[in-house]
C-alpha cells in the first residue's frame, strides 16, 4: 500500500473518531476517551456526522469497527478534517481531537432526536441494547 500523503485535506489524512470515544456507557478500558460526566448514552455515527457537519466540517462517515466493539449495531465511524491542505486549522475551535470529541459529547444531546421525549428514531437505533437503556431514555 502507498504511504500516507502529507496533505491534510485529503481523506485518509482526516481524524477518525468512533462513537465509543465518547459512549458514557463504556469505561476507558473499553475504548471511551473522554472523562464519562462529558461523554454522552449511547452517542451513533449518524448524530456525530449530523453534529460536525452543522459545525461546517468536512465530515464523512465510514462502515468500519472499533475493534473493542462487539455489539454490531454501533458500527461506523465518522472521518473529520480537522487541517486544511495548507496546515491550517479549519475551524479555530478545533485543534486537536480532542477539541472534537468534546464539541460532539457536548452537542449530541442538544439534537432534536435526542430532546424530545418521544424521540422517534433515536430510540428505534437503539433495539436490542437490552431494556434497561431504552427505559432510561423515556424518562
Amino acid at each position: 500500500m502507498a504511504h500516507l500523503s502529507q496533505n491534510p485535506a485529503d481523506k485518509e489524512r482526516f481524524i477518525c473518531l468512533y462513537p465509543v470515544y465518547i459512549n458514557s456507557k463504556k469505561t476507558l478500558a473499553e475504548g471511551r476517551r473522554i472523562p464519562s460526566e462529558k461523554a454522552v448514552e449511547n452517542p451513533s455515527c449518524a448524530e456525530m456526522r449530523d453534529v460536525l457537519t452543522a459545525a461546517g466540517m468536512n465530515v464523512y462517515v465510514e462502515n468500519k469497527m472499533h475493534p473493542r466493539e462487539w455489539n454490531r449495531e454501533f458500527r461506523g465511524r465518522v472521518r473529520v478534517q480537522i487541517k486544511e491542505a495548507d496546515g491550517s486549522f479549519c475551524l479555530e475551535k478545533f485543534s486537536s481531537r480532542k477539541d472534537v470529541m468534546f464539541y460532539v459529547a457536548e452537542m449530541i444531546p442538544k439534537l432534536k432526536t435526542r430532546t424530545q421525549k418521544s424521540g422517534g428514531g433515536d430510540t428505534s437505533s437503539q433495539q436490542g441494547e437490552g431494556g434497561k437503556k431504552s427505559k432510561k431514555k423515556k424518562k
